[in-house]
């Protein structure tokens, strides 16, 4: 489902851009190398002819990814920038983390 949905954006992108730049050198591809290397990958771990290992490993290595662009997320964000926006942003993003946080502990409760 991933790669359409990026294909789709991406000729949205490239079809609006085009009229704009008529020859500033070559067009960025249809779908991005990383989204096609991820796809590769899914197919092959869905097979099932990766040793549970490998998965196992795979799989931890995808989360310290996510948890590795969380923090640099987090690490470019700073406070004084958040107090510009004003205060309804920074309650709104209160009120979606504890919205979250309870419904995943919720979630946890009924589902485990």
């Amino acid at each position: 489902m991933l790669l359409p949905v990026i294909a789709f954006a991406v000729g949205l992108v490239r079809g609006r851009s085009k009229q704009r730049r008529r020859s500033r050198g070559p067009r960025p591809p249809l779908l991005p190398s990383f989204a096609v290397a991820f796809a590769v990958l899914v197919a092959i771990n869905s097979t099932g002819w990766l040793p549970g290992v490998v998965a196992k490993a795979g799989s931890e290595f995808s989360h310290w990814c996510l948890v590795a662009s969380i923090a640099g997320i987090g690490v470019k964000t700073q406070l004084k920038e958040l107090t510009a926006v004003g205060l309804k942003p920074i309650v709104l993003m209160f009120v979606e983390t504890a919205f979250l946080a309870a419904l995943a502990l919720g979630l946890m409760h009924w589902l485990v």
